[in-house]
């Protein structure tokens, strides 16, 4: 009897006490374990990038040489056209202005460069993941942004260059775009023009975005598709109004690409190839971005037989095909990484699970070999 007395005053006293609410610790970690995934591969691919990197040449200059150097520039003086001569109007504002914003409270320009790349990465392949996604799926999308963060050419989203910047202003404007937040997709196109010259076909898929919803927009959500498909397009022409107010030129950017051997000519895409067997010869690494131009154009094509949409493609197409038109080759192997279709090709060859942990071994693998020789050559 007595006990049982105090079982029933034991079961009082439990239903009498306050109820103490605990937060949930595990709340937090539920939300970062979707994603940790990317983040594994991120850390791989800066990990192989910088590592190597350091194990060829003991420091961060590395990452933060060549046109890195003209950023810095930029960011701390300003521009300055010197005529015939290579000079800094050749780099568009966004980056240099990132890079002094990092200065002013406190992180020396040297270190800038790489530690904002290598973080702006982080956020790319994220929204690069969410776009990518929506068009095609959990699998697909997975595959795709894990090529992302190890592709053998993708050392340059570790170095003092706007590559992981811009690839995520663009991811992040057609996903505006698709879930119908078109002036957010208008500022991030933006943003993408005044960062690199390609930023401006982004354009391309926002208007297929924009086409394909036609008949459901209402006028006022057709005014803001309308202001964010000529919105990079106004940002690229606002750059030589800026040169002309601060260096009273409104003709420095194409002056300063006269000084980088760049001049756009219907008929330079033959002069580039005319001159190919002497650059190659003055430079082997030139073979690198032309065959970066044939294995875009290649993957442009799978992802097109594959029914990606078909802006994407021209655009990436337009990117591939319209520097060699300035009378040379250099360089498109970065530019490339700004075309989210080449990435979406590799990720339909990569269905078949030994394709794709090929894939992924081959590109850690190539990514190394290209890290090492940063040091060597001109990239």
């Amino acid at each position: 009897m007595t006990i049982e007395l105090e079982r029933e005053t034991a079961a009082e006293l439990r239903a009498a006490a306050p109820v103490v609410h605990v937060p949930e610790i595990a709340a937090p970690l539920d939300r970062v374990r979707p994603w940790l995934w990317l983040v594994g591969w991120w850390a791989l691919g800066r990990v192989v990038t910088i590592a190597t990197a350091m194990a060829v040449k003991p420091s961060i200059w590395t990452l933060s040489l060549w046109d890195g150097k003209w950023y810095r520039m930029v960011a701390r003086f300003g521009y300055l056209l010197v005529p015939s001569r290579q000079s800094d109007p050749a780099f568009f504002p966004l980056y240099p202005i990132v890079l002094r914003g990092a200065n002013t409270i406190g992180i020396p320009y040297e270190f800038a460069g790489p530690l904002i790349s290598n973080l702006a990465l982080v956020g790319t392949l994220a929204v690069f993941y969410l776009l990518t996604r929506d068009l095609k799926g959990e699998d697909f999308a997975r595959r795709a942004t894990i090529y992302v963060a190890i592709f053998p050419f993708g050392y340059v989203f570790s170095m003092t260059y706007p590559e992981s910047l811009v690839l995520g202003l663009i991811a992040g404007s057609a996903l505006a775009a698709r879930r119908g937040r078109w002036w957010v997709a208008g500022l991030l196109a933006a943003a993408a023009a005044l960062a690199r010259p390609e930023g401006l076909f982004v354009a391309l898929p926002l208007l297929g975005i924009a086409w394909g919803r036609r008949r459901s927009l209402d006028p006022q959500a057709r005014g803001a598709a309308l202001g964010a498909i000529l919105a990079p397009a106004a940002a690229l022409l606002a750059y030589p109004a800026y040169l002309k107010n601060v260096i009273h030129d409104p003709h420095a950017w194409q002056q300063a690409q006269q000084g980088w051997g760049r001049h756009f000519h219907a008929l330079g895409i033959v002069k580039a190839i005319e001159h190919l067997p002497n650059a190659i010869a003055y430079d082997h690494w030139l073979v690198r971005d032309v065959v970066a131009v044939v294995l875009y154009l290649a993957l442009l094509a799978v992802a097109a037989r594959a029914g990606l949409p078909r802006m994407w493609i021209l655009a990436g197409v337009v990117v591939v095909i319209l520097p060699p038109f300035s009378g040379a080759f250099d360089s498109i192997s970065r530019f490339g990484l700004l075309v989210p279709a080449v990435f979406w090709g590799l990720a339909v060859l990569g269905r078949d699970k030994r394709v794709d942990w090929g894939i992924r071994v081959l590109s850690v693998g190539l990514l190394i070999g290209a890290v090492a020789t940063l040091p060597y050559v001109f990239p």
